[in-house]
């Protein structure tokens, strides 16, 4: 596997690697400058915050312009800092798995700039903002597909999810806020915020594939029912053999199971409270 190259660079007390994109000189230079003034506060509140990270959105240049996304890592605690001195950061993981898997065909946007600020241990990734119509949370938005086209696509999804398991990666968080939709024939996706995103060997391991699988159909999203959260399930399982649909299909409907009680959710529809049924052929009850 090979890996973009970096240019070291240190900026009020930030130790970044700029990464080699084909962007201008100026277009990156103005990215580092906008991030880092999000890092000092110096562009109020973040567009989202989570637990341990902020996000801001920003255009960056003029005439030409870039559209950016800044995340700002909170200091690693516990656990999370002895896995950040073997891995060497979180930022650093980020910038390699993202290039692994565009090595091997998919689409994840890549870093423009990450790295460490030295005094206080907080890191910071710029990203480009991906050439997507948006996210999967805004299905919605096919309301103007024909019932056909969003079926395909949300078997696609399936599809593609399974060959990333085959190729070995495992998404750390895959909810519709990180998957990103193309509308094209046929679908195509981007996978974003991939802190948590780990490759093992040939194949991930099958209680990660299935941990996806389970945030997959748990979404809830307008005008998409129980049973169209399932073409997902149904894409994933036409690419494997009956013998690993049928073991997977089991164990599917027992984390399913526990992940409903855990959560105190209860989901009524064709296939009861989530459950999957191995019927050996796509989902089709005539609903869009």
């Amino acid at each position: 596997m090979t890996h973009a190259s970096t240019v070291p660079i240190e900026r009020d007390g930030w130790r970044l690697h700029l990464a080699d994109t084909g962007l201008t000189s100026g277009l990156c230079e103005a990215a580092v400058a906008r991030a880092l003034e999000a890092a000092r506060g110096a562009l109020g509140p973040p567009k989202r915050r989570s637990r341990h990270a902020s996000t801001w959105h920003l255009r960056v240049g003029s005439g030409i312009e870039l559209g950016i996304f800044v995340k700002l890592l909170d200091p690693p605690r516990g656990l999370g800092a002895i896995k950040g001195v073997l891995r060497g950061g979180r930022a650093n993981h980020v910038a390699h798995i993202t290039q692994a898997l565009n090595n091997s065909g998919f689409a994840a946007p890549p870093l423009l700039a990450y790295g460490r600020e030295a005094a206080t241990g907080r890191e910071i990734m710029v990203t480009p903002q991906a050439d997507a119509d948006g996210p999967l949370l805004v299905l919605k938005a096919l309301r103007a597909y024909p019932v056909d086209r969003k079926r395909s696509l949300l078997r696609a999804l399936g599809a593609e999810i399974a060959r990333l398991h085959r190729c070995g990666f495992v998404h750390g968080d895959l909810t519709p806020f990180n998957i990103l939709f193309v509308r094209a024939e046929p679908p195509r996706f981007v996978l974003i915020d991939h802190e948590r995103t780990r490759r093992s060997g040939l194949i991930a391991p099958r209680r990660q594939m299935l941990r996806n699988l389970v945030q997959l159909g748990r979404f809830d999203l307008p005008r998409v029912s129980t049973t169209d959260r399932m073409r997902v399930v149904a894409g994933y399982m036409a690419m494997l053999d009956r013998g690993a649909r049928h073991t997977l299909t089991r164990r599917l409907n027992v984390m399913f199971a526990r992940r409903i009680r855990r959560d105190g959710i209860a989901r009524t529809g064709r296939y009861g409270k989530w459950g999957w049924r191995d019927e050996g052929a796509p989902v089709n009850d005539g609903r869009g």
